[in-house]
């Protein structure tokens, strides 16, 4: 056995633990942080912000996935930022949409590097413009990369959104069919 093993866990990582499970049995559900301090039972606020940060974590190493908190698309819940936790092999469009948002979130973070680092490259004081001159470059490609999977990500979401219109459409019609079958035949005169 390890030392890990042998000792209780910290604070922290019992209160991860709380939050993981408390989400795994609400796997699909939207949950806000309100939600998951009634749940778990820790106030909100950095305990349980850091909590979650970790649940995130391990999640992921398991092969879940808990969502960036974005706003309920649910009328009744209508502005509250919410998070869902899914299982491995489970998600929806809801889940390529946290996809595609933690995708532009890269984006920003890569133009602010390359803004950055050219800065420094082109700086008569740096300490290595060369090293922040290839830094940018490499910011640059990323930023390449990932706006070309972003464009395939819409793309996606857009085929779905259509595959969905058509499926509402066929089971409008099919009750259309079955309300015309389950009609009595009109009287003959």
């Amino acid at each position: 056995m390890s030392r890990a093993e042998d000792r209780p866990p910290t604070r922290a990582e019992q209160d991860a633990v709380d939050v993981l499970m408390w989400l795994y049995a609400r796997a699909g559900k939207e949950v806000s942080y309100a939600d998951i301090s009634a749940g778990v039972g820790l106030p909100v606020a950095s305990r349980l912000r850091a909590a979650v940060r970790r649940a995130r974590v391990a999640a992921a190493v398991d092969g879940h996935r808990l969502e960036q908190f974005m706003r309920s698309k649910d009328p009744l819940r209508r502005g509250a930022t919410v998070t869902r936790f899914h299982r491995a092999g489970q998600g929806d469009e809801f889940g390529a949409r946290d996809a595609l948002l933690a995708c532009r979130k890269s984006v920003a973070s890569m133009a602010e590097m390359h803004r950055a680092c050219a800065f420094e490259a082109t700086n008569p004081n740096s300490v290595d413009a060369d090293a922040f001159s290839k830094m940018a470059e490499v910011a640059d490609g990323a930023m390449r990369m990932v706006s070309g999977v972003e464009k395939l990500g819409n793309k996606a979401m857009k085929t779905q959104r259509t595959v969905n219109k058509m499926a509402e459409r066929i089971a409008d019609l099919e009750a259309e069919v079955i309300e015309l079958r389950n009609r009595p035949p009109a009287a003959s005169a």
